[in-house]
């Protein structure tokens, strides 16, 4: 059968790329001991290090959303006050009469 054939490669692949993911991790847990750090703590200080730059990272966004709705807000503000400041529309300056 055409698809058991496609299914099987499927499943053989994938095993390949355990299999390499695997050997990669075995790889760094090595290279870890070799410099005299122990893995399992490097995994976790790592872990730990993105989530909390994962935090920072909400953090700022959140601050920055706010700052962006205050200068937002402030525009409006500014806007209203010049439509209501009675400051004439034309800022030509108007031509001398002559006086008799």
């Amino acid at each position: 059968m055409p698809g058991q054939d496609d299914h099987n490669d499927i499943v053989a692949r994938a095993q390949a790329l355990v299999d390499e993911v695997q050997s990669q991790l075995a790889a760094g847990d090595e290279f870890y001991r070799s410099q005299g750090l122990d893995p399992e703590k490097v995994r976790s200080v790592l872990q730990a290090q993105g989530q909390a730059t994962f935090d920072t990272d909400a953090e700022a966004r959140k601050a920055f959303e706010a700052d962006m709705a205050a200068v937002e807000q402030e525009v409006r503000e500014e806007q209203a006050r010049q439509s209501f400041s009675g400051a004439p529309a034309g800022g030509a300056a108007k031509r001398p009469r002559t006086m008799i």
